[in-house]
């Protein structure tokens, strides 16, 4: 069977995303109006593979920094947890499998992803957006 990558010739290219993190995102949940931050993902289809750059600040305790899938407007919940990035921290950085299907959607789709992440006092999120010169941001 074939894969849904298989016509596509940049298959096992790394694709980066990106996406800025406010308040002004949140659905349906207490919203830091302080806390700000960026990600950077780079996703790699081939290997089912998310890497990741974070940091926030004005987020009192940032925890629970994760992946949704999930449009702007939709809700976030635990069952639309993609990649859980970090348990805390206001900065951190590493790599996370999603699955190869799962990234190459990533890639086909960024708006269809945020990132979110809880603090004490809300939550702040952002849309995940293409961050390369191949894609206009």
């Amino acid at each position: 069977m074939a894969k849904p990558w298989d016509d596509d010739r940049d298959h096992d290219r790394s694709t980066s995303l990106a996406a800025v993190l406010s308040g002004r995102g949140v659905v349906d949940e207490d919203r830091d109006t302080n806390g700000w931050g960026t990600v950077s993902l780079q996703v790699r289809p081939d290997r089912g593979q998310v890497c990741f750059t974070y940091f926030v600040r004005g987020v009192e305790d940032p925890e629970n920094i994760n992946v949704y899938v999930g449009r702007r407007g939709d809700p976030n919940s635990d069952a639309d947890i993609v990649a859980e990035l970090r348990d805390s921290g206001s900065w951190g950085s590493g790599c996370r499998q999603v699955g190869p299907r799962t990234a190459w959607a990533m890639v086909r789709s960024p708006g269809r992803y945020n990132v979110q992440v809880d603090g004490e006092d809300g939550a702040i999120r952002g849309q995940l957006r293409w961050n390369d010169q191949d894609h206009d941001w």
